[in-house]
């Protein structure tokens, strides 16, 4: 049997190294220590977003460092000052003849252009032009002068996340695990839901999926679907009733709640006759979890505790599936 991948905390050396220098005492309560990484694990997805922006910056300024001390030497070469040496390269190109612009207004498919359009097409064209000669000198002088962006970006953190009462659908030896932040009443959502129904379709014996409930504050139809799921989970009928929601694209009303109920084989009016505080509160126990693991938005995904970004498509989610499943089976002793 393969033994699943364990949701380890490898978030920042603090969490992971020796008591004392690499674990300090960040605070005391009451006298007991609370150490850093008592409190970097839970937030080590927003400490890794913090990185990752402060690394954009750093690359940011950098190249504009470089571009600056590159221009001023190919200035001082040809004799002249930086701003006239980059204006002239920057005009150094064909005009923009009137076939370029038709040529682009056919391709965005602008029906009965006028003269002012045309000008507008025009000036977008000459100066998308400047900009493209401007970045390919600038690029061609950084690799004769041999420029190398040597800081590591920062790596994504693992994250531990236990949920332990969320609804699960998959074998729980599976080797990968999804856990989903996610809004019943989120066209995103349900876009992410739809990749992963995908997944567990390719993958049915290794592939474990979670559902933690994260509607945005204000989000009174995720809100409802979310209670509905609670009672459905209780009714042993929460997968059905979650196609049936995401089904329906995020575009979540009375009738379409009444409706996913119907099919999920609970009463269109269940919401009607349940305990609305005890659902709000598993709600809100759902939100703190999604706070703890660093999940600020839906929807928000976890591949064994690997933040993936739905903007990577499926084909990443993919990708990543498979890297995490070849971990799990590597991490098999040889004999089993």
């Amino acid at each position: 049997m393969r033994a699943p991948v364990l949701l380890l905390c490898l978030v920042v050396a603090s969490a992971c190294g020796d008591r004392g220098a690499e674990d300090p005492v960040i605070a005391r309560l009451g006298g007991e220590p609370i150490r850093r990484s008592e409190v970097s694990a839970p937030a080590a997805f927003r400490l890794y977003r913090y990185d990752v922006q402060s690394y954009a910056l750093l690359e940011e300024e950098t190249d504009r460092l470089v571009d600056e001390r590159l221009l001023e030497q190919a200035a001082q070469r040809e004799g002249t000052a930086p701003g006239a040496l980059l204006a002239r390269v920057e005009a150094d190109g064909p005009p923009v003849s009137d076939a370029d612009v038709e040529r682009y207004l056919t391709e965005q498919r602008v029906d009965d252009p006028g003269e002012s359009e045309r000008a507008r097409v025009r000036h977008y064209l000459e100066e998308r032009g400047r900009i493209a000669r401007r970045l390919a000198y600038l690029a061609e002088l950084r690799e004769e002068a041999g420029f190398e962006w040597l800081l590591a970006r920062p790596v994504a953190p693992r994250i531990r996340i236990d949920a332990p009462h969320a609804p699960a659908q998959g074998p729980p030896d599976a080797p990968v695990t999804v856990v989903h932040f996610a809004s019943f009443g989120s066209r995103a959502s349900a876009r992410s839901a739809q990749a992963l129904e995908r997944l567990a379709a390719e993958f049915p014996a290794e592939f474990r999926w979670l559902h933690v409930n994260l509607p945005p504050d204000g989000d009174e139809a995720g809100e409802l679907g979310a209670e509905l799921g609670f009672l459905a989970q209780d009714a042993g009928r929460f997968w059905p009733l979650h196609h049936a929601l995401f089904a329906r694209g995020g575009r979540l009303d009375g009738a379409a709640l009444a409706g996913a109920a119907r099919e999920a084989g609970l009463a269109e009016d269940a919401l009607a006759h349940a305990d609305r505080p005890a659902l709000e509160r598993r709600l809100e126990d759902d939100r703190a979890l999604a706070r703890r693991a660093g999940a600020l938005r839906e929807p928000t995904l976890f591949v064994n505790g690997r933040y993936w970004n739905e903007l990577g498509g499926y084909p990443e989610l993919r990708k990543l599936y498979e890297e995490e499943r070849e971990l799990a089976v590597d991490a098999v002793p040889s004999g089993r």
